[in-house]
């Protein structure tokens, strides 16, 4: 017998079962028609893994320190400034700023070391921007505390006080069953010379941070007032020292915010563009995806958020809201039942729909609508529809949100003064349409057959998730009417079980919406892969994320609580 015959043998070895999937096998093994081939045989795999480079350890370090700072840092960093822990928040920004510049000369360093792999790409651009905001919001941090400070110990010279008592809270609500009770939580109201009587039982913070699950700060630390101060009291260095507090207080708190919103885009940015995403005319495809996935994705962050406590204080955590002084604008120009979520969402659904109807033309610009793209821009139409009828909604709803929330209020405190309350919301509004829309947007996505089966498949999973999240929506809100009120709970967040459900939905369905675009399906093609791997992935993805933010929001909670502790025990 010879050697040949020998290994065909062995080649020919009984199995007993032969594999007949596609998971696991290039599609250049797979039967193929020639033009397919043709296709596949040019498709080209170089990305900025693979290309030659001497310093492609730099690449790594750039994303590694990159998504350290983004991921990690920043978001303690804005715990800190959400609790007024300012030497904390400083300091933590700093090491946020260093890793930035750390991770943008690591870049710097890699791409120059390669050719234009992906001419005129936007992460270039996006990342001199990072550069310069993020030295801007460093110098503007710095500059609007370090004002506050100096302004502070003039004032507590001046009027002898360190702090200043004007507003409410739960936790006065919880003690004394009364929502009339002042609490020490804001100070230096020296600068506004206001004072107030208001039933808005979250505040927000003097300087403008929104609130969470916690509804305090502490007071501004006790100081010998240094004679250089002096030189502030002259007319001359007033003026130059209030022009620059002016500026640097709008750059703070816009930069302060506006980093978090520009990482969610220059991350998936990042990614496209290692990976030599959307190229040419699939430009539209990759951004349409990426878009609207990426709306859905910070829409499941939100959701996350508001169960962990965020924006109790506007009561968008589930929470009842009560407010009694309209002085601010932004009390004044709300309904009596306030401004809920929801309306929040069906103004969004709105803009997101009127917009929509010119994005899916980009890629035939110039000719006629197709019917892909009326099949597309017929979405649209129920985004507008949808968006506008919530709007509506919510107009009618406002004198129920506000009884609503009275009668409540009238049951958990006794011999209530409801008398002074002037506008309020029991924490949400039974309007179905922002739920109608995602509902019907994941069942017509898991029925919208692609070119491939695989495309097809991945777009099903994520119509999935949609009605998996709008069904346990609606849960929710079955849950909030028929669960009793609860004194102590009422201005609490109320954490609804249901909502890690639909966060979870729109987290996963925002992502699997997001890997539903040809360049990285047609990706997943070349290499084998399988739906399951874009659907097992992005769940071992998502929920880690869950519990990073989770874990934020429970260190926000715990040093709230030991700084209220610290507070009492010393006063």
């Amino acid at each position: 017998m010879s050697p040949n015959s020998h290994h065909h043998e062995e080649e020919e070895s009984p199995v007993p079962h032969v594999s007949h999937h596609m998971h696991g096998m290039p599609i250049l093994q797979t039967e193929l028609l020639p033009i397919e081939r043709k296709f596949w045989e040019q498709y080209n795999t170089t990305t900025y893994f693979n290309v030659e480079s001497k310093h492609r350890g730099a690449l790594y370090g750039h994303i590694i320190v990159g998504l350290l700072s983004i991921i990690f840092v920043y978001p303690v960093a804005i715990v800190f400034n959400n609790l007024n822990m300012t030497s904390w928040y400083l300091s933590t920004l700093v090491v946020h700023t260093t890793l930035v510049l750390v991770s943008l000369t690591c870049f710097s360093v890699f791409i120059k070391s390669i050719p234009d792999m992906y001419p005129g790409n936007a992460y270039n651009k996006m990342s001199w921007i990072l550069l310069f905001s993020t030295a801007a919001h460093l110098v503007a941090a710095f500059v609007n505390f370090g004002y506050k400070y100096i302004n502070n110990d003039l004032a507590e010279r001046a009027t002898g006080h360190e702090y200043f008592g004007v507003a409410g809270t739960d936790e006065d609500f919880e003690d004394q069953n009364s929502c009339d009770s002042p609490a020490i939580t804001l100070y230096d109201l020296s600068r506004s010379g206001t004072t107030s009587n208001s039933l808005d039982l979250n505040p927000v913070h003097a300087n403008g941070h929104l609130k969470t699950s916690s509804n305090s700060m502490l007071p501004p630390p006790v100081r010998a007032f240094s004679p250089i101060f002096k030189v502030f009291d002259w007319p001359v260095f007033s003026h130059i020292n209030k022009t620059l507090y002016t500026v640097s207080k709008y750059m703070f708190n816009f930069l302060n915010w506006g980093h978090f919103f520009y990482f969610m885009i220059y991350i998936p940015t990042g990614v496209a563009t290692f990976l030599l995403y959307g190229q040419g005319s699939k430009v539209f495809n990759l951004l349409a995806h990426f878009i609207k996935g990426g709306v859905f994705f910070a829409y499941g962050i939100l959701t996350l958020a508001r169960y962990s406590g965020a924006f109790s204080n506007k009561g968008w955590a589930w929470n009842h809201k009560y407010v009694s002084d309209t002085s601010s604008r932004w009390n004044r120009i709300q309904s009596t039942g306030l401004v809920t979520m929801e309306c929040l969402e069906s103004g969004l659904i709105l803009f997101y729909g009127c917009t929509n109807i010119f994005l899916e033309h980009l890629a035939n610009a110039g000719k006629p609508y197709s019917s892909k793209d009326l099949q597309h821009a017929s979405i649209a139409f129920i985004y507008i529809g949808c968006g506008l009828c919530g709007v509506i909604t919510e107009s009618k709803l406002a004198a129920w949100r506000y009884e609503k929330a009275i009668d409540n209020y009238d049951l958990a405190v006794k011999n209530s003064k409801v008398g002074k309350i002037l506008k309020a919301s029991p924490g949400f509004s039974p309007n179905p349409f922002p739920v109608v829309t995602i509902f019907w947007t994941g069942i017509l996505m898991s029925k919208h057959e692609q070119a491939s089966p695989l495309s097809t498949e991945i777009h099903i999973q994520w119509g999935n998730m949609f009605i998996l999240g709008c069904a346990f929506r609606l849960l929710t809100y079955i849950l909030v009417l028929l669960l009793p009120v609860n004194a102590k709970a009422l201005l609490r967040p109320s954490r609804p079980i249901t909502e890690l459900i639909v966060s979870f939905s729109l987290l996963c369905g925002g992502v699997i919406f997001m890997e539903s675009t040809d360049p990285v399906v047609q990706s997943f093609e070349y290499h084998g892969l399988s739906p399951m791997f874009s659907l097992n992935v992005t769940l071992g993805f998502i929920t880690l994320l869950m519990a990073w933010e989770m874990t934020v929001f429970a260190l926000k909670d715990w040093l709230s609580k030991r700084s209220k502790r610290s507070y009492r025990q010393e006063f």
